[in-house]
């Protein structure tokens, strides 16, 4: 055959038009079709497939109604109707088809308009951009939060000088209201009869909640719920009265009604346990707060409690300042110190293998950090030698009481070691009882250790404070047959408390004396504050298998919290680093005891702490703070040891329900 003889099939337009170019088109990931002005599709792409499950011969010959869905084709049937008058439509928007679930989709129609001006069907090209859209989502919450970030530093800005407390309030009303464009947003404290007193709200808001300035409202009037929550110092957020059990009672609607507001959040403040103030941003409409808002109003509310303190108080705030000041000084002081204990530990403990070195140079500076909250518990006038050496020893055996049958004694008068000498006294102590837990009297359970001191002539301030170290491993010890670092560490311990120090190695074990000469002195038994060690260590934590939360914000010690309870055989669920992290766990998961951060990120542990007592989990607080002001469980301070850690989960009660 000639090629003038080859002649091209002749299609009718309608059949050339459901077979258009269908290889190109299936090579392609968005779904073309071609659909008649039955509303049925006569061609579609593989695209297609993809998107709904089943095969295109399934869906070819099908109204759109019925590969849509109902919900589907009611979103776009309007569009059809113009396509099919003759009109190129595009439109974007969210779409939720049948089979292919939800998506974000940008859509053009192109009419398929004959010579005559007939419109036999239509072409379709669909796109799907729900990732794009979640991306440039996400993007604008970022962008949002920096504006809000922003504004809460230029907000710190402006209370800073400003002397009103009702002006701090008014400024940050209309910030708040400007950046989540809600009705209106105000400032309240509490009186002395528990009535709330509106100091401030933004009287630039518009919308249907009615000012509140210089009323007096009743909390209980808003749902006794509410109340309760707010008292306990709980953020309340509601997004619609109406919905939330918290506040749908008719009175507390009522109340609600009367103010115009329909969806509103609270931030309470409570100092000193009671709740002293609160800050509000309410709406005349449903409206739901995300945790980011949460987060923003919360800032702003203690910029306007820390503001108006201040604005209070100008000269105690002068006085503070001060003395911020010099502690600010003090405690850089005192921290580059430890830290260059720390660093000279790190370089000169030697390392003969990984685990040998990190045990030794954790337990060294952990004597550091013992010693470090001694001094802090006693306001750095010093520490009690008793509570020294009570502190340094108990994880290796109790306090003998006069009869008893513990491991250690310790017996002598009341002294003070001074700020100055404390941390290198508890390196001499601890480097003398690490030695007896491997070769000496705590290495064997017939071994007894025995610390005794006694002041020199008067025991009048100067004089010399003599300790006497002495061990009875119950066999024979022989002396060391080489100088270890630690007897190097002693030495110069001793040197800087100005002191001597006599080793004497007898068949029995180690006596060593120790002459302070200079640090210590005499104290009556109640001028310092006797300081009562934490929770210690267990011989066999009962964590095996125990579903633990960890919730802790910092990154590290949350993963040095890991390690040290999944090598006691726990299973850690987190570590969670926020507040809400750290309860929706508690909801979707089973949790046997937790571990609790005081503080996240300037956000008390509380809700969570609250969490975990109504449902009798027991927990333990682990703070880097000295006075964390909690009261309703065990407190561990950082650093802690792995047994004290694991003695105090595995001792945990559970916590009363309130």
């Amino acid at each position: 055959m000639s090629r003038d003889d080859y002649v091209l099939p002749s299609y009718p337009p309608q059949e050339r038009r459901a077979v258009f170019s269908s290889a190109m088109a299936d090579a392609v990931p968005i779904l073309i079709s071609y659909v008649d002005r039955e509303e049925r599709y006569r061609f579609v792409n593989r695209a297609y497939e993809e998107w709904f499950g089943v095969d295109r011969s399934r869906i070819e010959g099908k109204t759109l109604a019925e590969v849509l869905g109902r919900e589907a084709y009611g979103r776009v049937r309007h569009h059809v109707a113009r396509a099919l008058a003759g009109e190129s439509v595009t439109f974007e928007g969210l779409v939720d088809y049948q089979q292919a679930g939800p998506r974000h989709v940008e859509a053009r129609y192109v009419p398929d308009i004959g010579r005559d001006g007939d419109v036999p069907g239509y072409y379709v090209l669909v796109t799907d951009i729900s990732e794009s859209k979640k991306a440039a989502a996400e993007l604008q919450r970022m962008l949002l939060g920096e504006r809000r970030r922003g504004a809460l530093l230029d907000l710190g800005q402006k209370l800073r000088d400003e002397a009103d407390p009702v002006a701090i309030a008014e400024t940050a009303a209309g910030m708040l209201t400007e950046q989540l464009g809600v009705a209106r947003a105000g400032y309240a404290e509490m009186d002395e009869d528990g009535v709330a007193v509106v100091m401030a709200d933004d009287d630039r808001a518009e919308g249907g909640v009615v000012a509140m300035k210089n009323r007096r409202f009743s909390l209980d009037d808003f749902g006794a719920e509410m109340s309760a929550d707010m008292r306990a110092g709980h953020t309340v957020a509601v997004g619609d009265v109406a919905l939330d059990a918290r506040t749908n009672g008719q009175a507390a609607l009522e109340a609600y009604a009367a103010l115009g507001v329909r969806a509103f959040m609270t931030i309470p403040l409570v100092k000193a346990g009671e709740l002293s103030a609160y800050l509000f941003v309410c709406h005349d409409a449903a409206r739901a707060f995300t945790p980011d808002e949460i987060a923003f109003v919360s800032d702003a509310a203690e910029l306007i409690w820390t503001a108006s303190e201040r604005a209070r108080s100008d000269q105690a705030l002068k006085r503070a300042q001060e003395t911020e000041r010099l502690l600010i000084r003090e405690v850089d002081h005192r921290a580059k110190n430890v830290l260059a204990v720390v660093q000279s530990l790190a370089q000169l403990t030697p390392f003969e293998h990984k685990d040998q070195y990190v045990q030794a140079l954790s337990g060294r500076i952990g004597s550091l950090a013992r010693a470090h909250s001694l001094l802090s518990t006693g306001r750095w006038s010093g520490v009690d030698l008793h509570d020294l050496l009570r502190l340094e020893l108990d994880p290796y055996g109790g306090e003998r009481d006069h009869g008893g049958g513990e491991q250690v004694t310790i017996d002598g008068p009341p002294a003070l070691i001074d700020a100055q000498a404390a941390q290198s006294l508890a390196l001499v102590i601890h480097e003398l009882a690490t030695n007896a837990s491997k070769y000496g009297a705590l290495s064997r359970p017939l071994g007894r250790l025995s610390v005794t001191w006694t002041w020199s002539a008067s025991g009048a301030p100067g004089e010399v404070l003599n300790l006497i170290w002495r061990e009875d491993a119950g066999a024979h010890v022989d002396a060391p047959a080489r100088r270890g670092f630690g007897s190097t560490l002693i030495e110069s311990a001793v040197k800087q408390l100005g002191g001597r120090v006599e080793k004497i190695w007898r068949p029995q074990g180690l006596k060593v004396r120790l002459d302070i000469l200079k640090g210590a002195q005499p104290r009556a038994s109640e001028s310092t504050p006797v300081y009562r060690p934490g929770l210690v260590s267990e011989d066999s934590p009962a964590l095996r298998d125990q579903r633990v939360l960890i919730v802790e914000d910092e990154a590290v010690v949350a993963m040095e919290l890991t390690r040290v309870l999944t090598a006691a055989g726990a299973k850690v669920v987190g570590p969670a680093g926020t507040i809400e992290e750290a309860l929706n766990l508690l909801d979707d998961q089973p949790i046997d005891r937790a571990l609790l951060d005081v503080n996240l990120g300037g956000r008390p542990i509380t809700p969570v702490a609250k969490a975990l007592s109504r449902r009798r989990i027991p927990f333990v607080y682990l703070t880097g703070y000295q006075e964390p002001d909690v009261d309703d469980g065990p407190v561990l301070r950082k650093p802690v040891a792995p047994s004290a850690l694991l003695g105090a989960l595995a001792r945990g009660m559970p916590a009363v329900a309130p």
